[in-house]
Formats: structure tokens, C-alpha cells, sequence
């Protein structure tokens, strides 16, 4: 009783906002009650409390729910037997979540009211809402004695059977369906089903040949019938009914898939694969059904880890029909990477893809990743190039096609391309490719003798990555070309050795740029440590380097040093009109 009024005091306090601090609803309670007492001294109980329960449901429809809920109480309190007020009030503890309180006023407004159908449907969901399966079976098994009429009973009975896994029962009433319903395609394939999940399998076998029997023309219910034969490994009978069908429809998918599925229960490894390759690449079978096919052939490939070849093998004679899109060839792409094909293989795939759907960012990106790998310039030009004519989003396409300009010498595309590829980036999502994009395009404008536009590229990409080191040192080299800004220069130069004080390209830039401020004794240092760093095997590229030692050298008085390092940088490269004469006249001549 404690409980109750604990609860009766919550909901007046949260639930009943109308008769709290108005003062009004209180009164119209007490108002109502003395209406109606004194209306007739007579009246019962019963008839004091219809009116409250009416005036409970007028209030309900009005949206008044806390009054609505204070009338129907009071209701129950004058007539504890009414399933009306029971029921709405069970309606309100549910919404309250108080889950047990609401389960007890529904069962006792079924009890009330045994007659009343949707108080006993709604038990069964509270029931079922609850994990209470045996009760809600309980009450349904009533239902269905007491509403013959009512389907929805039975078929409500036959999930909970099922969920049980009683197929007796399951099996019981799906007989009910039928007698009320007639036989049909649906009641004959779940009775199929759960007489085979009973393991009965003569009652199974009956009702596939009934199913049969009566729906001669659907050649599904002959091939399940054939299928129960090969799982009770009855191989000749059910190998009779599917040759029986194949006499009607040899390309029937149904009868294909089974007879695939014979062949292997019977380890004919050769007909298993002609069969295979028979329904692949059958011009009868709907596009979708063959991807539907081949996708659960992958998935199997894979399971197993079985020998990718035959699958492949039947990819390649699919590859030879005609593609209505270019799933199947992304399906076959998708194996034969997961399989670890070789790229060779995996490129016609890519193209054939491309030429059905030239925007394939799929085929293409796949492509580009080949090319990128295989340092393939041409061929990143020829992927990437369609993919940015086309203005694909993608900032990918835009970036290795400038790298690929770039290492080809065009350094009007490569600005060209980067423009349009930077309208594509986000700088929350590709920062690197961003500054990469900007970086680049800082080097290419300086080869086109643009050093205004370089530089402002070098700054934009320092916005984003105040320490990229390639663009510290490219930027501060360039100034010092110019004697200009050595300061800012040097600072920036420093920067980039304390992020790899071993390369010997920034060693080299921060030399030069201690060797434009006069600093000559400091700059030998750094040029040894960049010599030190490049080692004996030297290449054109380090021509530069070597002829910076000879000039540092000479400004240092090791004049003969210096000759040796001239000369050096000569066979390493093609030597300049100035470090020719440097060689001939045997000293430092500023150019």
C-alpha cells in the first residue's frame, strides 16, 4: 500500500501540473464528486464511476492527460472491476515506465473483461514486451478458441511456436491457416521448411510433392523437391527430378544452382566446373542474377581460401560478354586484388571498365596507383589527364598529374594543372596534398623565372606547414640566388637542418647563404658536412654541391682545393660558361 501512495504522490506531483498551484483542479474534483452524490442518492457505484471514466476519456481526447488520468483513477476507485478504466490507466503506467504496474492492470483488465479482444491483444504484446513468451502463447491459445475468426491469432500463435522452436505446434497451427485460408504457395513452403527443420523428412517430402502437384508450371517447387532428395543423400532420385526439369527449362537458375550443388555433394570436380562455368556465362541469366552469382562464388573463393585460377578463369569468359554497366568487372577488380594478381593482370580489367564508364574513379585511381608505383610519367599523364578534363573531384588526379608535368619539364601545365587541382582540396581533410600542391607550384613558377608568384606559393604553403623543410630550403636557396633577403634566408635555411641537419642539399643551401654574407670560414664547415654527407658516390646532380666547395674553398685560400673541386663538378656535369672560366683562370670569379 506504501508503494501505491508513493506513486500517487509522484504523479501528482510531475504527472498532474493542473492541480498543482492553480488550486482549481481539486476543486473540480470535489465539485463533481458532490454533483454526483447528490444526484441521486440512489445511483450505485457502477454508474458514479462511468461518469468519471466518460469524463476521463473527454479529457484524454482534449489532451488534458493529467486530468484524464485523476478521473479514470477515480473511477477504478468507485468500480475496481472496470477493464475500460484498467486498461487506460495500464496505457499510463506504460508511458510512466512503470512496467510491471502496467502489466498487472492490463491482466486485470482482460480477467474483467474476457470477452473484450483488444484488451487480450494487448496483454499478448505486453507479454511479449516483457520476454514473457509462455504467458503470451497462453493467452493467445485462448484467443484462438475464443475468436476462431480472428487470423491474425493464429499467425501471431505461429511466430511464437516458431521463436520455442515448438514445430509441432508451429506445424498445428499452420494446418489452422489452412483450413480457414485453403492451401496455398506461402503455408505449403513454411510447413516445407519446418518439417525439415524437424528432420521429418517424409513429411517434408509429402508436402514438396503436393506443392508440386499443384503448381505444375512453377518449376521451383520440382527442384526443392529435388534438393530434399540430394540432402538426404538420395543423389539418383533427386538427379531424376532435376532431368525432369531440365527436359521443361534446361536454363532454369534454380535448376542450375542445384545441379552445381549435386555435382559438388558428388565430387564431380569437372562437371562442378563446366556446370559453374554453364551458369556464368549462360546468355539466358539476368545480369543482376549472374552478379549475384559470381558475388557468392567470391565470397566462398575467399571463406575457403581456395585457388583463385578457376574463378579467374571464369571472370576472363565473362569479360567476353557484353557489360550493360561495370559491376561484375568491379567485382572481378576487387578479387583479383584481394588475391594479390599481379598488376599486369589486373590493368585490362581497369580499362575495360574505363571504356564503359570513362568516370570510374575506381578504375582510374586504381590505374593511377599502378603508374605512381611503377614511376610510370606517361602513363600517370594518361590516366590523370582524362580524370581532370573531366573535372572529377578528386584532388588526386590534379596532384600526380602535376608531378608528372613536372618531372617532364612543362612547368606551364604544372601551374596550370594546380590551379584547377587547388580548388578541389580541403585543407581540413588533404592538408599534405594541399601544401604539396603549393610547394610545387613554387618551384615550377621560379623555373618559368616567376620569382614573385614562387614565392607566394612558398608562403601559402608555410601558412598551413610553417616547417616543411623542402620548402624552407627551396625558398631560402632561391633568395640567396637573388641576394636577396639573406637574413630571412638563413633563418629559414636553419629551420629546415634542424628537421634533417644530415641532407646534404640543406647543408649546401646554408653554406651558399654563409658564403653570400661573407661568412666564408663558417660556410666551410657546412660545405664539408654536406660533402661528408654525400659520400664517394657522386652523380650530376651533385655538380652544384661540389662546384660550391671549390668557390667556398677559394674564398677560404685553398686555391688548389678549390681547382680539384671546379674540375670535379666539370666531369660530373655538363660545366657552365662561368665554371669554365673559373677552371682556366684558377680562381673564384663571381658571376
Amino acid at each position: 500500500m506504501a508503494k501505491t501512495k508513493s506513486i500517487k504522490k509522484n504523479l501528482q506531483k510531475y504527472l498532474l501540473p493542473a492541480f498543482i498551484g492553480r488550486g482549481k483542479g481539486v476543486g473540480l474534483l470535489l465539485f463533481l464528486s458532490f454533483w454526483v452524490l447528490g444526484a441521486s442518492a440512489q445511483d450505485s457505484n457502477k454508474a458514479k464511476a462511468e461518469y468519471f471514466i466518460l469524463e476521463g476519456h473527454r479529457q484524454l481526447q482534449l489532451g488534458n492527460n493529467s486530468d484524464a488520468f485523476e478521473m479514470l483513477r477515480h473511477g477504478l476507485q468507485l468500480d475496481p472491476t472496470s477493464s475500460v478504466a484498467l486498461s487506460e490507466l495500464s496505457h499510463f503506467w506504460q508511458y510512466l515506465k512503470y512496467d510491471s504496474l502496467s502489466l498487472e492492470y492490463m491482466k486485470r483488465a482482460s480477467e474483467n473483461d474476457p470477452n473484450n479482444y483488444w484488451n487480450q491483444e494487448a496483454l499478448v504484446d505486453f507479454y511479449v514486451n516483457a520476454g514473457k513468451t509462455d504467458e503470451a502463447i497462453g493467452v493467445l491459445e485462448k484467443l484462438a478458441k475464443q475468436f476462431p475468426e480472428k487470423e491474425d491469432v493464429l499467425l501471431m500463435l505461429e511466430s511464437l511456436y516458431k521463436e520455442k522452436q515448438d514445430f509441432a505446434n508451429v506445424i498445428k497451427t499452420l494446418d489452422a491457416l489452412e483450413v480457414k485460408e485453403g492451401k496455398s504457395e506461402q503455408l505449403s513452403i513454411e510447413k516445407f521448411r519446418t518439417y525439415v527443420q524437424m528432420k521429418d523428412e517424409k513429411a517434408a517430402f509429402k508436402e514438396m510433392s503436393e506443392l508440386a502437384a499443384e503448381y505444375p508450371n512453377d518449376l521451383r517447387y520440382r527442384v526443392l523437391l529435388g534438393d530434399l532428395y540430394v540432402d538426404q543423400e538420395q543423389y539418383d532420385e533427386g538427379l531424376e527430378v532435376y532431368k525432369s526439369v531440365e527436359v521443361e527449362d534446361a536454363t532454369n537458375i534454380y535448376l542450375m544452382s542445384s545441379m552445381l550443388n549435386y555435382y559438388r555433394r558428388t565430387n564431380q570436380d569437372s562437371l562442378y566446373q563446366q556446370q559453374l562455368n554453364k551458369i556464368c556465362t549462360s546468355p539466358q541469366l539476368e545480369e543482376d542474377t549472374r552478379l549475384r552469382f559470381l558475388n557468392g562464388l567470391v565470397y566462398q573463393n575467399l571463406q575457403e581460401n581456395k585457388d583463385p585460377q578457376p574463378l579467374l578463369e571464369i571472370f576472363r569468359k565473362v569479360r567476353t560478354m557484353p557489360q550493360e554497366d561495370t559491376q561484375i568487372l568491379e567485382l572481378c577488380t576487387r578479387f583479383m586484388v584481394t588475391t594479390n594478381q599481379p598488376a599486369e593482370d589486373v590493368k585490362p580489367v581497369l580499362r575495360e571498365m574505363l571504356a564503359i564508364n570513362p568516370e570510374s574513379n575506381m578504375a582510374r585511381n586504381l590505374l593511377l596507383e599502378y603508374a605512381v608505383e611503377a614511376n610510370d610519367t606517361a602513363e600517370v599523364i594518361r590516366i590523370a589527364k582524362p580524370a581532370v578534363d573531366y573535372s572529377i573531384d578528386d584532388p588526386v588526379f590534379y596532384y600526380y598529374l602535376g608531378v608528372a608535368y613536372f618531372q617532364s619539364d612543362s612547368a606551364q601545365l604544372v601551374v596550370k594543372t594546380f590551379k584547377k587541382g587547388l580548388q578541389h582540396v580541403d585543407s581540413k581533410t588533404n592538408l599534405q596534398l594541399l601544401t604539396n600542391m603549393y610547394a610545387l607550384m613554387g618551384d615550377a613558377y621560379h623555373q618559368l623565372g616567376d620569382s614573385k608568384h614562387a614565392y607566394e606559393c612558398y608562403d601559402s604553403c608555410l601558412l598551413y606547414r610553417p616547417d616543411e623543410a623542402m620548402v624552407l630550403n627551396n625558398y631560402a636557396y632561391y633568395l640567396s640566388l637573388e641576394n636577396a633577403h639573406l637574413s630571412r634566408a638563413e633563418e629559414m635555411s636553419r629551420r629546415s637542418l634542424e628537421k634533417e641537419p644530415d641532407s646534404p642539399t640543406y647543408l649546401d643551401t646554408y653554406a651558399w647563404i654563409l658564403f653570400k654574407q661573407k661568412r666564408y670560414a663558417e660556410a666551410k664547415v657546412y660545405i664539408d658536412q654536406a660533402l661528408d654527407a654525400m659520400g664517394d658516390s657522386l652523380s650530376a646532380n651533385d655538380a652544384t654541391v661540389v662546384e660550391h666547395a671549390g668557390d667556398i674553398y677559394a674564398k677560404n685560400g685553398f686555391k688548389d682545393k678549390a681547382l680539384e673541386f671546379w674540375l670535379q663538378a666539370a666531369d660530373l656535369d655538363t660545366p657552365s660558361a662561368v665554371l669554365e672560366k673559373k677552371i682556366k683562370k684558377k680562381k673564384y670569379i663571381n658571376e
